[in-house]
């Protein structure tokens, strides 16, 4: 967070200092484009191209952060689902609830701290691998364990599916290139401003101008780069909460197993 607000104070700062600089140094009285009149058609072209490639990123990047989103709320509801549908399974029931309990945990513990690197978690990959295992062992008699079984096998597709959007979503979305060029048009139209500079005007009313123009834009990238990283602390991390809330209802709503084959991080034990 701390971060994220100085990425748009310090650069506002420097704009601001560097207009003032060339306002007391280098500027002749009018500014240096008083004799360009073509110099605000310029200036304003240049800044909406700027301002609508800032919209579509911020679009684009803001879906990417909200797929991220919905998607840890489906994977913690298929988990809490399974872990009710593990009933149906007498057999494998301990165990199968055994297991999607650990792999809340691991998701919650060690897969979220990995995705803020760009990874993701073996040990809720494993514990993944070993419902698919359990339930593969699991004795099916009848047409309501066949029922039950179609629909666990649904609930494990979704929360793959859910899983696998989530990792998606915790990866760089927006290009290096195209941070290259948002931040060149940025510069490019700081420095324009800067040219605007008068020392006729007042250095304060000046100052705002400019303080108004950087901030915004600079403001923008930030959001970008919040938005880009969603599971990162940025400012608007997703946090592990649904998955959380999921859990405690699993414990609260049939118990935990007697015995769970891992740790309170989830780490197999």
């Amino acid at each position: 967070m701390a971060i994220s607000l100085l990425l748009i104070v310090v650069p506002t700062l420097l704009a601001v200092v560097a207009m003032l600089v060339v306002r007391r140094w280098a500027a002749p009285p009018g500014g240096l484009m008083s004799s360009m009149e073509s110099a605000d058609g310029i200036f304003s072209a240049a800044g909406a191209g700027l301002t609508v490639l800032l919209a579509f990123v911020i679009f684009t990047t803001f879906n990417s952060y909200e797929n991220g989103r919905n998607a840890t709320g489906q994977e913690a509801v298929a988990a809490q689902q399974m872990y009710q549908t593990a009933g149906f399974f007498p057999d494998k029931s301990e165990a199968l609830r055994g297991e999607v309990i650990c792999y809340a945990r691991s998701v919650i513990h060690d897969e979220w701290p990995e995705m803020a690197h760009g990874r993701e978690s073996a040990s809720t990959q494993g514990w993944a691998d070993a419902l698919d295992t359990t339930i593969q062992q699991a004795q099916v008699n009848g047409n309501g364990q066949g029922a039950a079984l179609q629909h666990w096998l649904q609930l494990g597709e979704d929360r793959q599916e859910a899983r696998r959007t989530r990792l998606a979503e915790g990866q760089s979305f927006v290009p290096g290139f195209v941070w290259f060029v948002l931040i060149l048009i940025t510069i490019a139209l700081v420095a324009f401003q800067c040219l605007f500079a008068d020392p006729r005007a007042t250095a304060f009313g000046q100052s705002v101008a400019m303080t108004a123009m950087a901030a915004t834009l600079f403001s923008a990238l930030t959001l970008i780069w919040v938005l880009d990283r969603p599971f990162n602390d940025r400012g608007a991390q997703i946090p592990p909460s649904r998955m959380a809330a999921s859990l405690t209802i699993m414990s609260r709503e049939a118990g935990l197993p007697s015995l769970l084959p891992c740790d309170a991080n989830g780490n197999p034990s």
